[in-house]
This record gives structure tokens, C-alpha cells and sequence, in this order.
């Protein structure tokens, strides 16, 4: 006979707490990106800073600018592909298939998601006279951002727990790439990178917390994290301090003027290093959230056989 055996009976893993907890965290992200967009499009001070980053953008290295285009064209649907490849394939030869394909289904429905979420729901009215001179259309949640960061998050996910650490500093600095040069080649607004990110995150966190509540879980090793935290630690720490020091001289600027293109081009490149510091800031934490949440959790473990009589 096959039976369900939960870590949780010898006090090593509690399942149903660490789906608590990713719940948790999932009305957490979908809280700030519900704020995100009532602060940073509702508001004629959020557009004033998104639009100023924006324009910023277009002052960068116009080489630069083209190498992220190409980038990201090039790279983003591939490294989407394989990475559900990856997921689906690892689901299988662990014996894991129901959580690989769930994974992978909810990466291509986190794309889905925050495409309908930009088209059809998170309309962007016009606050101020910069709409009229840039992108006037509906961009928030990005679709770019959130292909990258399911990516990299389902793969966290899907991994042995002692990859986990290594496999969220690799897949997550491609997701941060790809979040900042998005920016850069001016496809996207700082808060559509960052709306993305926290819809993404929820809908992933949702899918592990029913693995964790309802699938068996095994216990493995922790010991890449020793080396992926101190990482994401600087680079939270870095970013942070960049974020806080260019939104200073930025917003102090925008608070009191009526339009972003009539501030300096110094000020635009503020706003524009601002939402690409808050960009990475946001990513390392994420990460390291969802690290700290899984902990040596290996979700989704192949039942044990029990002798019977």
C-alpha cells in the first residue's frame, strides 16, 4: 500500500505552516503590487517619476540601449522555453511530475496573467501632460519582466533543495537583467517591472503553498543557501543604497514640478538609476523570500511504500 508520509510527523518540516506562510506572502506581493499601481499610475506624482525614468532611459549609451533591445528579443522566449523544459524534465526523473507540470503551467499563466492584467484591467489614465509625449498606453504589469521572473522562480521551486540557493542567484540575476534593460531600452516603466515581479512571485508562492498543505514533502539540504544569502545580501544592500540616494534628488524635484520633461536631464537620469536600483532590490528579496520560505522543504516527494500484512 502507498501512504503519505509528511516530514511534519517527526517535527523536522510542518507543511501546513509553510503553506501558511506562502500564502502569506502571496497576499503580501498581491498588497504591494495593488499599492504599486494606485501609487506609481493613479497618481500624477507616480506618473511624473515613471515617466521622468522613462525618459531618462533614452538618455543612456544609445549603444547600450540597443544591446538590451537585442537582448531581450533574443534571449527571453528561449530562456522561457528551456527553463519550463528544465522544470517539467526535473518533475519527471525525480518522480515529481504533478509539481513540474504545475510549474510550468503557472509560469505560462503568470505571462498570461499580467498580459490581461495590462490590456484589459490596469488601465493608465492620464494625470499628467508627459503621457502625451511618451507611451500612453496601458504597460503595467510588464510581460518581458514577469516571462523572466516566473522563470527564474519556478526553477527555484522545481530544484533539489541543496541547488536551491545557487539556482536562485543564477536564474535571479537573469531575471533582474532582464528587469532593468527593459527599462533601459525604454520598452517599460520602472512600476511595470515592479508590479510584475510581486504578481508573478504571488501566483508561484500559491501554486508551492498547495504542495506544501497538500503533497508530501521531504527534507533535504540547505547548503547552498549559505552562500546564495550572503549574495543577495549585498546585492539588496548596493541597490539599496543607489534606490534611496537617487529617489531623494529625484523626487524632491518632482514633487513640485508639474510635467517630467521639464526637469533637467540629470534629474531623468536620477529617476532612471532610481527604478533600476528599486528593480534589484526588489528581485534580491524576493529571492531571498522565497528561500527563507521553502527553507529544506523538497516539495511534492514520491510517497513510501509500506509493507503490509
Amino acid at each position: 500500500m502507498v501512504t503519505a508520509s509528511t516530514p511534519a510527523d517527526d517535527g523536522t518540516v510542518d507543511g501546513v505552516a509553510i503553506s501558511r506562510r506562502l500564502l502569506l506572502a502571496a497576499a503580501v506581493c498581491v498588497g504591494i503590487a495593488v499599492l504599486a499601481y494606485l501609487l506609481m499610475v493613479r497618481t500624477a506624482l507616480g506618473q511624473r517619476f515613471d515617466n521622468a525614468a522613462l525618459i531618462g532611459a533614452s538618455q543612456q549609451d544609445y549603444t547600450e540601449r540597443v544591446n538590451d533591445s537585442f537582448f531581450i528579443a533574443h534571449t527571453i522566449a528561449t530562456a522561457f522555453f528551456l527553463s519550463l523544459a528544465i522544470v517539467i524534465t526535473l518533475g519527471i526523473f525525480r518522480r515529481r511530475w504533478r509539481l513540474g507540470l504545475s510549474l510550468g503551467v503557472v509560469a505560462v499563466l503568470a505571462v498570461l496573467v499580467t498580459h490581461a492584467l495590462k490590456v484589459k484591467v490596469l488601465t493608465r489614465p492620464v494625470l499628467v501632460a508627459t503621457d502625451n509625449v511618451v507611451a500612453a498606453y496601458n504597460t503595467y504589469p510588464s510581460g518581458h519582466t514577469a516571462t523572466a521572473i516566473a522563470a527564474a522562480l519556478v526553477l527555484v521551486v522545481a530544484c533539489p533543495s541543496r541547488f536551491r540557493g545557487a539556482v536562485a542567484v543564477l536564474a535571479g540575476a537573469y531575471a533582474a537583467v532582464i528587469a532593468q534593460d527593459v527599462q533601459t531600452a525604454g520598452w517599460h516603466r520602472p512600476s511595470d517591472a515592479i508590479g510584475a515581479a510581486f504578481v508573478v512571485f504571488a501566483l508561484v508562492a500559491v501554486v508551492a503553498a498547495a504542495f506544501a498543505r497538500w503533497r508530501p514533502i521531504s527534507v533535504g539540504s540547505q547548503q547552498t543557501h549559505a552562500v546564495a544569502y550572503p549574495i543577495l545580501a549585498v546585492a539588496w544592500l548596493t541597490s539599496g543604497f543607489f534606490s534611496a540616494y537617487n529617489a531623494a534628488r529625484a523626487l524632491k524635484v518632482l514633487r513640485t514640478t508639474s510635467d517630467a520633461v521639464s526637469v533637467t536631464p540629470t534629474l531623468r537620469n536620477d529617476a532612471h538609476q532610481f527604478s533600476i536600483a528599486l528593480t534589484v532590490l526588489i528581485i534580491a528579496s524576493l529571492l531571498a523570500a522565497l528561500l527563507g520560505l521553502l527553507g529544506a522543504a523538497d516539495l511534492d516527494a514520491p510517497r513510501r511504500r509500506t509493507a503490509t500484512a
